[in-house]
């Protein structure tokens, strides 16, 4: 396969990493490598605003086909620097924003969770996704998005044309490269398989209030709710979120911290109203931790048969499925070998592989 030339929007490289961001870093290291293996690095290249730390932009092996362009930086470098640039490569976008007037491109929507719980978003985002989204659905040579759900919520809200969006699965194996940082479970007290991990934010959509209530209803003896994510631990505190003895706030952790966690959990816990993927429930059953999910948008999708599911509206419901997975360690085990299994079909190479396969095939 030989490829035409191909340019990444890297402006993602210089704010604080959140999961699109993940999701980029991760495709962009697969290609990186399959362009390795078959000698065709000269074809990439990774663009990005001045200021970006170039050390964040080192994505595996594509490290030195790394450049800043222009003067500009945000969306303002999206729409006139990165527009202009190339024009006769690929230009590939994985974060949902691109050039809005540019067609020879693909841009990856990850989900349509800005117009379906505008709460957890400002009246300017909304507005001003609506009218980028929209456009670029329709300019751009291809769109991806990551899952069915995702692809008929798009559909239905009118922002990407019926029987456009491709989907395009995600990866969970980058945790291969991380090592374990159990240290976590000592300075914050944590026993193994002692406790019940969360991972979310504010965000009205992550449902972490009714998650809490659910957990101190079930009064689980011994067992604690340690919920991780959110930038300091002290948010969720101010928020109002219930306050109790067995519930832990950690704020964000690093990578190496994350897995111990999943490693250890005696399970993991997605309440989310909705989810265009779901990375951290398959991070978790990556990692042999039974999954306790939402019924909502894509994790039914992703998580299969290996998952314990609940209506993200029914905290009844929620308080059950946790008494019943603490309680059955029969049932912990058989989830944890169907969690593996089924998050062993995800990885970053197919997607990378994928993207590769469709820009040197589309547009000729």
């Amino acid at each position: 396969m030989t490829l035409p030339p191909i340019v990444l929007n890297g402006r993602f490289l210089g704010r604080p990493v959140t999961g699109v961001d993940r999701v980029a870093t991760e495709i962009a290291r697969a290609i990186g490598h399959i362009l390795a293996t078959t000698g065709q690095t000269g074809n990439y290249e990774v663009v990005v605003p001045p200021g970006t730390p170039l050390e964040r932009a080192q994505l595996g092996e594509n490290a030195s086909a790394c450049r800043t362009i222009g003067s500009r930086s945000g969306h303002g470098w999206e729409q006139t620097t990165l527009a202009r640039y190339r024009r006769d490569a690929w230009l590939l976008n994985l974060c949902n924003t691109g050039p809005m007037f540019r067609r020879r491109q693909a841009v990856m929507i990850h989900d349509a969770q800005f117009i379906e719980i505008p709460d957890s978003y400002s009246w300017s985002f909304r507005t001003w996704y609506r009218i980028l989204l929209r456009t670029l659905a329709r300019r751009s040579l291809i769109v991806y998005t990551n899952s069915v759900a995702s692809r008929d919520a798009l559909e239905r809200h009118g922002v990407v044309p019926l029987g456009k969006a491709r989907i395009l699965p995600l990866g969970v194996d980058h945790l291969d490269r991380f090592t374990a940082d159990d240290t976590v479970l000592s300075r914050h007290r944590l026993r193994p398989g002692g406790y019940i991990l969360a991972i979310g934010s504010l965000a009205r959509h992550k449902n972490l209030p009714m998650l809490v209530k659910a957990f101190l209803a079930a009064n689980l003896d011994d067992i604690r709710l340690v919920v991780a994510g959110g930038g300091n631990s002290g948010i969720f505190r101010d928020a109002g979120l219930p306050i109790a003895a067995n519930v832990d706030y950690l704020g964000r952790v690093s990578d190496g911290e994350l897995k111990a966690l999943y490693a250890n959990a005696m399970t993991f816990a997605c309440p989310s109203i909705t989810e265009g993927f779901g990375l951290p429930p398959l991070e978790a059953m990556r990692s042999g931790c039974p999954v306790i999910a939402t019924t909502g948008g894509a994790v039914p999708e992703v998580c299969g048969d290996a998952a314990l599911y609940a209506d993200p509206t029914d905290p009844v419901a929620w308080r059950a499925a946790l008494v019943r997975i603490a309680g059955d360690g029969a049932l912990r085990a058989g989830m944890a070998d169907r969690s593996r299994a089924r998050a062993a079909d995800f990885t970053w190479a197919k997607a990378a592989s994928q993207i590769l396969t469709d820009v040197t095939s589309v547009g000729r």
